[in-house]
């Protein structure tokens, strides 16, 4: 037996306005954008910037796009870093040793190069240097490295260091054969990591920060001479402390 269905009759439904469509509303919305663009012009970002090598030495090994000079000859920290593992220079207390970029990098329109940077040292201790910097590719690159065209050093001058301030923190800084007078006195970057800045500018001023912090800053004629440059990470590491870099990262403004 078939049921029988039973129906409902109810009066229609009212009919409510509909939202105007977003075609409709397309050419407000552009009106609206285009007075707002006016009263507030677009303001470029200050920070854009593009990578252009970097190196977190996370791979536990120096790869094929360095090449090594010193005796003796720079190794990877397994255990240490920003986060583990990271470059250790490995230099004596005589000469240094490090490793150069084999990438090179075009300069003429700016440059920043930057790294993280550790360095401890016993107190009677000495000799115990991070350094970061650039070289030019076209010089002979020499037993104990080339001749940096630029560096940002950080350096421990302990009790057995006849020439220097003893117990002191020293930043040392060169550009282009101007070597800028020692700041001693420079503790507070000791026994923690902390990021080296060094920036070149198109109109030849170069400029060193310690985590974001502006240390000095040097017109020089450095652009007028090189056009292309590499990399440098070296100083010397002894059993009175050690020196270590991690995060290296080389990009334009």
């Amino acid at each position: 037996m078939v049921s029988e269905k039973k129906i409902s009759l109810s009066p229609p439904p009212l009919l409510e306005p509909k939202p105007a469509s977003v075609p409709a509303l397309f050419p407000i919305g552009i009106l609206i954008l285009a007075l707002f663009c006016l009263a507030f012009p677009a303001v470029e970002t200050a920070n854009a910037e593009e990578i252009i090598f970097s190196d977190d030495f996370q791979s536990g090994e120096i790869s094929d796009e360095w090449v090594f000079f010193g005796d003796p000859t720079s190794i990877i920290e397994h255990d240490k870093g920003n986060p583990a593992p990271c470059f250790n220079n490995n230099g004596d207390s005589m000469y240094n040793s490090g490793i150069l970029s084999r990438k090179t990098f075009n300069i003429e329109s700016g440059l920043i190069i930057q790294c993280d940077i550790f360095l401890n040292c016993l107190p009677r201790g000495t000799w115990v240097n991070s350094c970061l910097g650039i070289y030019d590719p076209s010089e002979d690159r020499g037993v104990e490295g080339p001749e940096k065209l630029a560096y940002f050093e950080y350096a421990f001058s302990g009790e057995l260091a006849w020439g220097g301030p003893h117990l002191q923190g020293v930043l040392a800084l060169k550009i282009a054969g101007q070597h800028i007078p020692l700041m001693i006195h420079r503790n507070q970057w000791l026994n923690g990591w902390h990021t080296f800045k060094i920036e070149f500018s198109p109109e030849g001023l170069c400029s060193f920060s310690i985590d974001d912090s502006l240390i000095s800053s040097h017109h020089s004629d450095l652009l007028d001479d090189i056009d292309v440059v590499g990399v440098v990470l070296d100083g010397r590491s002894t059993s009175w402390g050690i020196a270590l870099h991690d995060n290296l990262l080389v990009y334009v403004p």
